[in-house]
């Protein structure tokens, strides 16, 4: 396969393997720790649904959490305005971490963003009523359920107990780009475990009133979030003067110019998040928490590889955009992007077959119903095309952000909600698709967004190798066709007297018909997947792809690292 090679590759072939073996620790690090905190995170969902269903309560803490912890996910995450922008400006002073003037830096940032931030956390709470019929106009059928009445009420009171998240996130962001900076991955990526945990202690603890457990949960998950940043914080040294109150620290200028921007580009992505509030508000009841679930199922693999990259990648794009290596820059990019497409079309692949199957193994049992599923399923079947172009998009981002150009990501976020409100409004009231309307714009906007990224970054860089990429791309998109199609033709042919066998046994070993069904279910998903997995590298294999040979070199030095270890 043929690679974009940089004009002085000879001269530097030592350095980019250094950097590459760098980038492959970090990543595989950050990788782990973000499976955990997914596979929490997935736990988390499992208990909500299973004890909640699609019903008032859900419905209402998805609404109520896109206000408040939707704030926390995107602004306290990797990779949010806080998060990017502390790690920005600190990596160029780590060398005076323990200078007097650095400790004031870093001392501003927090106590600035705690004041800005809780001031519209208190806002959020005061206005809490007007805000949610604002963001949750429709109204739904009483008839069927519950009343807009009733879920007005379950929205605002939610709301009002989650709104100091919205402060916490502005913490959790520049803790983490704090300990980044000092190369400190465990607790950034091993937080949100924390607020996954305590949700759900809170939902299994005994309660009269599970919409305020599950905001109590979710509160207390969050602070927690933010206690675990602190030893990173103290790595900083940061420094309490009052002159943080009335002087511009050195560095903070460029922190509030970098920030600013950011802010508003990862605020348009909440906004189009509440565009589609609002358009499912009227739909069918548990429609917008059947969007959410899909959504988090597209978001478990997608949050480990994106994040796992984008955390050791940025730094590597910024060295070669201040050294003027453009050709550098091309090569890391095109290394990175094939790499989360050979990781990225298979997961895809497994879940346009398996996700029906893997939503009733997660969540058919208590208060979530056979229709729950197929609401779920049919969102996801929709959202899973998106997840080749989101990594790809938010990839190009990062390198915007290198050239510490955050105006055209955000002008094309812009462009992005004018179009997805048309979508949703073409796919909602003319259509009449429903939920899958949402889900459809939903992916057609992220290729949208990628477009426009691709064509300016163009314009900024040259040519970036699209057509050297052809060729492994084509290689992966057959190669997951095919795994796919194993997996169908393995999960839906297996023999009913076999699986009958299996179920009649495994109930009269376990006495509950309906653990006996998962694990028949869980066998099926497992065989199936698995053996779309090994036609897929056998096929990468076989057509000598290089990504194949990357991964398989990278597995086998952590398995000669281990062996060796006493």
């Amino acid at each position: 396969m043929s690679d974009i090679k940089p004009a002085n590759e000879k001269a530097n072939e030592n350095a980019q393997q250094g950097s590459g073996k760098s980038l492959a620790k970090t990543f595989s690090l950050v990788a782990l720790f973000t499976l955990l905190s997914k596979f929490a995170g997935l736990a988390r969902d499992i208990v909500i649904g299973t004890t909640f269903g699609l019903g008032l309560i859900a419905d209402a803490y998805n609404f109520a959490y896109s206000i408040t912890g939707t704030i926390l996910v995107l602004f306290g995450g990797q990779g949010g305005p806080f998060h990017t922008a502390a790690f920005s400006v600190l990596t160029g002073k780590r060398e005076d971490a323990t200078t007097v003037n650095n400790g004031k830096l870093v001392m501003q940032m927090m106590a600035w963003t705690a004041i800005s931030m809780g001031l519209i956390a208190l806002l959020v709470y005061i206005f809490a009523p007007a805000i949610v019929q604002a963001i949750v106009p429709g109204a739904v059928d009483a008839s069927k359920g519950y009343s807009t009445a009733q879920r007005l009420v379950e929205v605002i009171k939610q709301v009002r107990i989650m709104a100091p998240l919205i402060m916490i996130a502005g913490l959790v962001g520049i803790g983490c780009g704090i300990s980044n900076t000092y190369n400190e991955h465990f607790w950034p990526s091993i937080a949100p475990a924390f607020a996954s945990g305590a949700i759900i202690t809170f939902v299994l603890l005994p309660h009269t009133d599970g919409g305020v457990a599950l905001a109590l949960g979710t509160l207390v998950g969050g602070i927690g979030q933010l206690a675990v940043q602190i030893p990173g914080m103290l790595k900083a040294r940061p420094c309490f003067s009052l002159e943080i109150f009335t002087k511009l620290q050195p560095g903070m200028k460029e922190y509030l110019v970098m920030f600013v921007p950011l802010t508003f580009s990862t605020s348009i992505g909440t906004l189009i998040g509440y565009v589609d509030q609002g358009f499912t508000s009227g739909l069918e009841q548990g429609g917008w928490s059947a969007i959410c679930n899909a959504n988090r199922l597209v978001q478990l693999p997608l949050g480990i590889l994106v994040t796992a990259m984008l955390v050791p990648i940025g730094p590597i794009f910024a060295k070669h955009v201040t050294a003027g290596k453009i050709d550098d820059l091309k090569f890391e990019l095109k290394r990175a992007l094939t790499l989360l497409w050979f990781l990225a079309l298979p997961v895809s692949a497994l879940l346009l077959v398996e996700g029906r199957a893997v939503i009733k193994l997660l969540f058919e049992k208590n208060a979530w119903t056979a229709n729950d599923t197929e609401m779920v399923a049919s969102v996801l079947l929709i959202l899973t095309p998106m997840i080749f172009f989101y990594v790809a998009r938010d990839l190009l981002t990062r390198v915007f952000y290198a050239f510490q150009d955050s105006r055209t990501p955000f002008a094309i976020a812009v462009m992005a909600i004018l179009v997805k409100v048309f979508l949703d409004w073409l796919f909602i009231s003319v259509f009449k698709l429903g939920i899958s309307g949402i889900a459809l714009a939903t992916t057609l906007i992220t290729i949208f967004n990628l477009s426009w990224l691709y064509y300016f970054l163009r314009k900024k860089t040259g040519r970036l190798g699209t057509v050297a990429m052809i060729k492994p791309l084509l290689i992966m998109v057959a190669g997951s066709a095919l795994c796919g199609l194993t997996s169908y033709l393995i999960s839906y042919n297996i023999p009913q007297p076999l699986a009958d066998f299996l179920s009649s046994n495994l109930t009269s070993l376990f006495g509950a018909v309906w653990v006996a069904n998962k694990i028949v279910l869980s066998l099926n998903i497992g065989i199936a997947s698995s053996a779309g997995l090994l036609i897929y590298t056998a096929f990468c294999y076989v057509l000598k792809l290089e990504e194949l040979r990357l991964v398989a070199d990278k597995v086998q030095a952590k398995l000669k690292i281990s062996r060796a270890r006493p």
